[in-house]
């Protein structure tokens, strides 16, 4: 059959170029496309490894690819339901027999942008706020904490915002682009040394390298 259209670098490509059109300072608030890098960070990430599932499905019967070929495309299809992280942390397992380390990178960056994510497009409102000291209250207080210690976050917001305003940086968007970078170059660095699936899904990670 043809070889398929694979499309997760141009999705990619959408969040990096929302971040480097961000001008101004990197912890100015205001820059609401950084809004734009951490949802479609996510969707690449998503794409990607759905795109790697295809792939697997459609060369696991030749004879020159290893078994773990055809085991990750069953597994892919069995996990078909669950989270992305799930079946980020169900991919290392079959690729390396270990446990992913969930607390360290790039699992740690990826859980929160995750959440992150989740957390813009099931949306949650709030009471109107000014204030750091009045944003305690808010439903997605956890998230902005989580944040907090990788300088990221937005150091001044003017007049009553919405959560969002404090994720509305260059640094962010960064944050978001580089997170979902390291989880494609971690998920590539341990496929088979031979094979066309291999080649093709590691071939992938040229476009979400960040130059």
């Amino acid at each position: 059959m043809p070889g398929r259209i694979l499309e997760a670098q141009a999705l990619f490509s959408i969040a990096v170029e929302a971040a480097r059109g961000i001008a101004g300072e990197l912890r100015a608030s205001g820059q609401i496309a950084a809004l734009t890098s951490i949802v479609f960070s996510v969707i690449s990430l998503e794409a990607f490894l759905n795109e790697a599932r295809e792939v697997a499905h459609d060369v696991k019967e030749n004879p020159s690819e290893p078994d773990v070929v055809a085991a990750f495309s069953r597994l892919m299809e069995d996990a078909d339901r669950l989270s992305l992280e799930s079946k980020f942390i169900l991919s290392n397992w079959l690729l390396t027999g270990k446990r992913a380390d969930t607390g360290s990178p790039p699992y740690q960056d990826f859980s929160l942008l995750v959440n992150l994510r989740n957390a813009l497009v099931h949306f949650d409102p709030n009471e109107p706020w000014n204030t750091f000291e009045e944003a305690a209250a808010l439903r997605q207080k956890k998230i902005i904490t989580s944040l907090e210690s990788k300088n990221i976050l937005a150091t001044k917001v003017l007049g009553v915002g919405s959560w969002t305003s404090s994720i509305e940086t260059k640094a962010v968007a960064e944050w978001a682009c580089n997170a979902a970078s390291q989880m494609v170059l971690d998920f590539v660095g341990k496929l088979p040394q031979r094979g066309q699936w291999a080649f093709t899904v590691g071939h992938v990670y040229h476009g979400f390298k960040i130059r």
